[in-house]
């Protein structure tokens, strides 16, 4: 009875120490699963947080990783569009006054929220809960866009799953009477479900105190707010925690100093760093999941063109280092559509249909804290730099080729200045390439090396090369194999070419963008039919290499560890196939297109297929499209197909590249009928590359048919099919001239091919 009574007394002793520990006891409360903790210290940026001092938020980046997360809307970047895409997790679009929300009991316009919530979506709330109820307005406002978004996707995939969450805190900017309704509750919009509820929360003002030295004269009350976070650690599963002073200070930036400012949001951060602190008492890196994240930035920073805000994860699969996603394969880099996704996927659920992004993972890229501010410091420098440098070429390239249509029909005189002009315009691709070698911080350094380099390779080829066929021979497959071994070597240049793609737009981060797409498409028939062309006497050898560049041209665009874009493999392949049927004098007739068609769809579904058999971390879009069609269904297709036509449409409307595409493809049929004659002999010295610049022809066709930006790809393709094209025209007529043979009046007449 002795030892037994003493087991006993040791049993009592072991539970209340397992109680009496945070951390240990929210495992043994929570079944185990472990918790989701997200702090939201809204409009600050890195170098706000590295000058201030936070040594919390640097003893949890020491256990944990940090990176730069997209802030991307589906409308203008205001924190009310920024919290309503995380919980959807797709880019979505509040309304007036859809940051308001009361807890239960609060009255909202003279009737308690919990009676009006039933009203508006005939779900009652339970005690303790929040409710917004601009719900049904958001709703109808996010389904007017050309794709599916779930409003409260995170707390609806939570719901379904038994999981709570709950909020806490507010960014309220001054004090209010309970009859004028919710404040300023972003964080309600992240978390809701897709009836507008959250199960537990406190939003009230009772989490505010005021503190006349303080921007608006409040502050958080960090004591209470412990409080409220001990109570629903004990009950919740996500708990999210909105700390507000730093919010509060970037309202008040308009009507304060400058240094003031300054100071209140270090203030700010140093006050919240020191809740951190004791909320990490409650933490259990083994098992538990924190998250420190910034749905919008500084106004500084975004008046700089710098939309990408910090982001620090630690916790049960989170190693120290950078982070990553699926969505970006960009160390450093994730998007704030993966914030729900990670979410689900710590409680091992997957994401609703709609829902985007993909699970946050870590890499071992160890750096300081300073290491992520000069990396944000590079893309915003990248950012702010392509439109000029991008423009600049279009407004070169398109009054060079009507120039060179002017000259062509009457100016002949001029036409010995015209090949530079063009072999410059078919170099900046080249240029474009390389130019983060040499790039600067100031836009007008850039701009003098890209000129001069451009000037100076131009000038190498007019030297080195005699004939246009080997100019043009020489600057396509420099431009297709630069292109190829970057994406073989880990793409360290087209990430950050002006050409290439860009993270702060957010609209790719990996594998080959639509800009170099095109050139690539263009490039390797322009490559391979030169080829055959210039070196006749050694047809079948060079048929062979022609044959062998293209198919790895094909693999490099289909890879999903290499270009990942679907599109673009499309393309190419109708491309250089159809290229390869003209070569060997084949009638494309419907057998040939439908064992083309067929064998296209093989290569797609096996892409398809082996990278979504990879794990989740290392899918590209592509496997992440099988395993969501597996989820959600064909009407997955449905909406990417869909998204795409819609972008497409939008794009052809509004970008520059338009005016490129459709200048080239005019001067391109003008040349094909004036002057009259000069095509049939131009086809019958050029036949092989003729042919390549027909099937590269189609394939940007087929880039602008099968491309959410499609017209961004068929734009850039024509850069290698209208100037070789109006070369071959210059020769032709210059010889001519030379000759007194050029006669206008000859009869057109169309080539038998």
């Amino acid at each position: 009875m002795k030892k037994t009574g003493l087991y006993f007394i040791l049993i009592a002793i072991l539970s209340i120490l397992i109680t009496t520990s945070p951390a240990l006891a929210q495992s043994n409360n929570m079944d185990d699963k472990g918790k989701v903790i997200l702090l939201v210290i809204d409009r600050v940026s890195w170098n706000e947080i590295d000058e201030a001092h936070t040594p919390n938020l640097d003893k949890l980046i020491d256990m944990g990783a940090i990176g730069l997360m997209t802030t991307n809307t589906g409308s203008s970047l205001s924190q009310n569009n920024a919290y309503l895409t995380i919980g959807a997790g797709a880019r979505a679009v509040g309304v007036s006054g859809s940051q308001e929300a009361l807890s239960y009991s609060h009255k909202y316009r003279g009737d308690r929220i919990e009676n009006v919530m039933y009203q508006i979506t005939g779900f009652r709330m339970a005690e303790g809960a929040v409710g917004n109820p601009s719900i049904a307005k958001l709703h109808r406002e996010n389904e007017k866009k050309a794709y599916n978004v779930g409003i409260g996707s995170l707390g609806t995939a939570l719901r379904e799953a038994g999981l709570k969450a709950a909020v806490l805190g507010n960014c309220d900017n001054y004090r209010r009477l309970e009859k004028e309704g919710g404040g300023k509750n972003f964080l309600v919009s992240m978390m809701m479900d897709d009836r507008g509820i959250i199960p537990l929360g406190d939003i009230s003002q009772s989490l505010i105190i005021d503190d006349p030295n303080w921007p608006m004269g409040i502050r958080t009350d960090y004591d209470k707010m412990l409080e409220a976070f001990k109570e629903m650690t004990e009950q919740a599963h996500v708990i999210a925690v909105q700390l507000g002073d730093t919010s509060r200070a970037e309202d008040f930036r308009h009507q304060c100093m400058d240094s003031r400012i300054e100071l209140h949001k270090r203030r700010a951060l140093e006050e919240g760093d020191r809740f951190l602190g004791k909320v990490m008492d409650y933490f259990d890196p083994h098992c538990d999941y924190m998250m420190v994240l910034t749905p919008v930035g500084a106004s500084k920073e975004i008046g700089n063109n710098n939309r990408l805000t910090p982001i620090v994860i630690a916790g049960k699969g989170i190693n120290k280092g950078w982070l990553t996603s699926g969505s970006t394969h960009r160390e450093g880099v994730v998007t704030n559509l993966d914030i729900g996704t990670s979410i689900l996927n710590f409680f091992g659920l997957s994401p609703l249909l709609g829902q985007g992004g993909a699970p946050i993972y870590s890499t071992n890229k160890v750096k300081e804290t300073s290491a992520i501010v000069e990396f944000n410091a590079k893309l915003t420098t990248i950012y702010n730099q392509r439109p000029f440098l991008l423009r600049a070429y279009v407004y070169i390239l398109i009054p060079i080729l009507a120039l060179a249509a002017l000259c062509l029909l009457s100016k002949r005189e001029y036409l010995r200045v015209i090949k530079p002009m063009l072999i410059f315009i078919m170099v900046v691709p080249l240029v474009y390439l390389f130019l983060p070698l040499l790039q600067q911080a100031q836009l007008h350094k850039t701009a003098i090396i890209a000129m001069s380099m451009c000037i100076l390779v131009t000038a190498l080829v007019c030297r080195i090369f005699r004939s246009t066929i080997d100019k043009i021979m020489a600057i396509s497959s420099l431009t297709a194999m630069a292109l190829i071994l970057d994406q073989w070597m880990g793409m360290r240049l087209i990430q950050s070419s002006p050409l290439g793609y860009d993270v702060i737009a957010a609209a790719r981060f990996y594998g080959m963008g639509n800009e170099y797409m095109g050139v690539l498409v263009s490039s390797i028939c322009c490559t391979g039919t030169a080829l055959i062309e210039r070196f006749r006497g050694q047809d079948r050898l060079a048929k062979i290499a022609a044959l062998f560049v293209g198919l790895i041209a094909i693999y490099t665009m289909a890879s999903p560890a290499l270009s990942a874009n679907v599109g673009g493999t499309i393309a190419i392949f109708i491309a250089i196939s159809i290229s390869i049927l003209m070569v060997k004098d084949k009638k494309i007739r419907i057998p040939n297109l439908v064992a083309m068609g067929v064998m296209m769809m093989l290569i797609l579904a096996g892409t398809f297929f082996l990278d979504s058999l990879r794990v989740v971390d290392s899918q590209s879009h592509m496997g992440q499209t099988v395993n969501a069609i597996k989820q959600n269904g064909l009407l997955e297709l449905f909406y990417i197909f869909y998204r795409k036509i819609y972008m497409n449409i939008q794009l052809i409307r509004s970008t520059i590249w338009t005016r490129v595409f459709l200048t080239s493809l005019g001067v391109v049929v003008l040349l094909l009928f004036r002057p009259v004659g000069i095509f049939r002999d131009v086809y019958r010295k050029h036949e092989l590359l003729i042919k390549g610049l027909t099937g590269a022809s189609i394939g940007a066709i087929a880039a602008l048919v099968f491309n959410d930006s499609g017209i961004v790809a068929a734009a850039t393709a024509m850069v290698f099919i209208a100037p070789p094209f109006i070369m071959l025209i210059v020769d032709e007529i210059e010889e001519k001239v030379m000759d007194g043979a050029l006669e206008d009046e000859i009869q057109f007449e169309t080539p038998s091919s």
